[in-house]
């Protein structure tokens, strides 16, 4: 399972990939951290409530809490502000954790109809793909939830010092 991180960035530019009511996913979020180093996130899944607040406000140092999905992936969890004020939305998070469960049946249903259609289109080879279904669906309905839910997110919260009401 994923760990909470905490980390100090300046973002320097991003790109939209795909906003929605409650949370957007940002692409090729360049940052830099305090000494210097330049890296990237392939994708940063984030609140629009922490967006509002300024989590991605682009040449301004910013300390995220965030959690990994995979290796270049993450969800942003909460942020401190240059005044010490640590926001998050944890009411939210969980209905991002519902979606993924949303995502994982979807996955889990269309598993196999989907990996028959593809094998008789590809002479068999298709059927590799029932399985890197079933796997995606695992993650979606257990893993994603359990990482995201509201009592491990206040424990991870407590142990980087931020209480949360």
């Amino acid at each position: 399972m994923s760990d909470l991180k905490k980390m100090t960035l300046t973002v320097k530019n991003y790109n939209v990939k795909a906003s929605g009511d409650i949370d957007s996913i940002y692409d090729n979020v360049r940052c830099e951290d305090s000494e210097g180093k330049t890296f990237h996130f392939k994708e940063v899944a984030m609140l629009d409530y922490l967006k509002r607040h300024g989590a991605i406000v682009t040449d301004s140092p910013r300390t995220w809490y965030y959690k990994n999905l995979n290796k270049k992936s993450i969800v942003l969890v909460a942020f401190e502000k240059g005044n010490g004020k640590v926001e998050y939305d944890l009411d939210h998070m969980r209905l991002v954790a519902r979606s993924s469960v949303l995502k994982g049946v979807v996955f889990g249903l269309a598993a196999i109809p989907a990996g028959l259609i593809i094998a008789t289109a590809t002479y068999g080879v298709g059927l590799l793909f029932i399985p890197v279904c079933f796997f995606y669906s695992y993650r979606s309905l257990f893993k994603i939830p359990k990482m995201l839910r509201r009592k491990t997110l206040v424990d991870d919260l407590a142990t980087h010092g931020v209480v949360v009401r």
